[in-house]
């Protein structure tokens, strides 16, 4: 910090100054280009108030770079102060030509978490800083009397102080917006539903299902009509996220393991000849429990089980001789409470991904 005031103060003719400023890796990318940009701010700030006032020098010619996240920053370090005995494995992760995402993936699968984490620890907080180029012009006389101008440039460490990010979602290039769902289990028995689910990141989700099996067979005498309306909030207690390959497209939510709320409600008719024949409405809430995996290269495999209330009111029915028509049975009509297993799953899910930009960045 002294080198930096003596320059500010003992410069006479600063033509421009310009700060670099760095974020270390780990941490959701878009917020480390948040803090690349809040960090060269910082800077700005403290050249300006540390540039004498009668040296009358505009704000304007102070150029900011933020740089985002500081991968060469992080080899650089552990090539110089990392010796563990993985050593070379993370040496050769960071030397491969893949993206950043998939490094960070693969850093953060060694000795279960482990290995990242003490990076994190004792190697990330050198990584967040700022540097400065400050351009100054100063008269000379060369040796035919004419004067000319010639510029320095001096890089020096900026005052910021570490900033701590705590680990989150390997950074990504594509963001997966939604994904479309359907129950093999509820497919098997021709009853049509669908389902959407919304990330929020990758550790929340919302879910919307619908089931609406709608068919009459056996002139009127099996029916399965059932209407079903129901949403689930999830929470993704284990997420893993998937880089992309060759064999998949990237998975940045909606995979791992999850728990979830979920609220559902409707209304059935079900007929079996003249053995069963019922009608009536269901409310049920609950929990669910699931793992959802990829499969192939957009396609994941979900599975999923429930448990919880289901208050179902019914009324049972006759069908006359013709089976035209259904005649209540008044003595048959109640109230059926619930606690238990509610639903099984076990489904296909598409997710659809979208390229996204950050503001103050590129991804």
């Amino acid at each position: 910090m002294g080198r930096i005031k003596h320059y500010l103060a003992n410069s006479p003719h600063i033509d421009s100054i310009t700060i670099y400023a760095y974020a270390s890796p780990e941490g959701v990318y878009e917020h480390n280009v948040w803090l690349a940009r809040k960090r060269a701010e910082a800077a700005k700030r403290y050249v300006l108030s540390h540039i004498p006032a009668d040296k009358q020098f505009d704000a304007q010619r102070i150029r900011l770079c933020p740089m985002e996240e500081n991968w060469d920053g992080l080899a650089e370090e552990l090539e110089a102060n990392y010796h563990r005995n993985d050593r070379e494995r993370v040496l050769a992760i960071l030397r491969a030509p893949v993206r950043n995402d998939t490094k960070k993936w693969r850093l953060q699968q060694l000795d279960n978490g482990y290995t990242y984490n003490y990076i994190i620890r004792r190697h990330m907080p050198r990584l967040r800083l700022a540097t400065w180029i400050c351009i100054w012009q100063k008269p000379q006389q060369d040796p035919v009397g004419k004067t000319v101008r010639f510029a320095v440039a001096e890089p020096e460490e900026s005052p910021l102080k570490p900033v701590a990010i705590a680990p989150q979602a390997p950074a990504r290039e594509k963001r997966t917006i939604l994904a479309l769902k359907s129950n093999l289990l509820y497919d098997a028995a021709t009853a049509l539903n669908f389902a959407i689910e919304v990330p929020f990141n990758e550790k929340f989700s919302i879910l919307y299902e619908h089931h609406c099996p709608w068919w009459l067979t056996g002139n009127n005498r099996y029916c399965l009509q059932f209407l079903s309306f129901g949403g689930e909030f999830r929470w993704w207690f284990k997420p893993q996220t998937r880089p992309e390959t060759s064999r998949r497209v990237q998975r940045d939510a909606l995979v791992g393991h999850f728990l979830g709320v979920y609220g559902m409600g409707g209304k059935f008719d079900l007929q079996a000849n003249r053995t069963f024949c019922y009608q009536g409405e269901f409310f049920s809430a609950g929990l669910t429990y699931g793992y959802s995996m990829p499969i192939a290269k957009r396609v994941n495999l979900e599975f999923s089980i429930s448990a919880g209330y289901a208050r179902i009111p019914y009324r049972h029915y006759n069908p006359t001789d013709d089976w035209e028509l259904l005649i209540r049975d008044r003595n048959k009509t109640g109230v059926w409470h619930y606690f238990g297993p509610t639903k099984i799953e076990i489904s296909l899910s598409v997710p659809l991904l979208v390229k996204t930009k950050v503001k103050g960045g590129r991804r």
